[in-house]
């Protein structure tokens, strides 16, 4: 029998392999992923949080990068990764334009905001002051879709092209670690680059805009980067 990450693999294969046709996602399809993905563990990938730990105490301290990432599968149709946040580190606001996402904590504790955005929503007069003429066209409107703490112990987390396509993850624990289920994965070259945003603060909102925040694009904080390590689990490969 293979492997549960294989499984699951091949699952998010056949899920999002007619992604960009008529039919779509089907709603069954996700839940089944969502499923198997709830079920995925530390041991299911080899994760082990003291090895990513004794790595970096051997680095100097500008060389530990806060956020660690092992690259499980990708192909046109999804990607799949494991994002290990250190103690205090964190994703950054980030958008994953037309995409599906599935999040699943293996290890640890992290926060995670997700907003949506929503149209139609005037842009308050305090909002306008704070930004340059160029950047208002990009300013994006949102709400709180979910703020919660999330452990191992709990189910994967969902965002969709239109709900929560919008999140920031910070770790809680000294080690956090998530599988990342991605469709399609980001493509610059298709629209599909990620872009940071920062909340612009307003003082006062209109009582039908009151739960609104305003985002605006920025640059990669200087805060958040990447380094990567080799992924010891079970072979993947969806076409096995």
């Amino acid at each position: 029998m293979a492997a549960p990450i294989q499984q699951l693999a091949r699952l998010a294969s056949r899920t999002f392999s007619r992604l960009n046709t008529s039919e779509g996602v089907q709603p069954d399809k996700i839940s089944q992923l969502k499923s198997a993905l709830g079920e995925i563990t530390a041991a299911d990938v080899n994760f082990d949080a003291n090895f990513i730990k004794q790595r970096d105490s051997a680095l100097a301290s500008r060389a530990r990068a806060p956020v660690t990432y092992i690259h499980l599968w990708e192909d046109d149709t999804f990607s799949m990764g494991i994002f290990v946040v250190k103690g205090g580190g964190r994703l950054p606001l980030h958008d994953h334009p037309g995409m599906f996402g599935l999040i699943k904590v293996i290890h640890g504790t992290l926060k995670i905001i997700s907003l949506s955005e929503v149209e139609g929503v005037p842009v308050p007069d305090d909002v306008n002051m704070q930004v340059k003429r160029w950047q208002k066209p990009r300013l994006k409107s949102v709400t709180v879709d979910r703020e919660g703490i999330v452990s191992s112990g709990d189910g994967c987390c969902q965002l969709t092209p239109s709900r929560g396509n919008f999140h920031e993850i910070t770790a809680v624990s000294d080690v956090a670690a998530f599988v990342d289920i991605l469709a399609p994965p980001y493509n610059k070259s298709q629209d599909r680059d990620c872009h940071y945003y920062s909340e612009v603060l307003k003082n006062s909102a209109s009582a039908s805009a009151r739960n609104v925040k305003w985002l605006i694009p920025v640059p990669q904080p200087l805060d958040f980067w990447c380094d990567t390590v080799d992924y010891t689990g079970p072979h993947i490969n969806v076409r096995a």
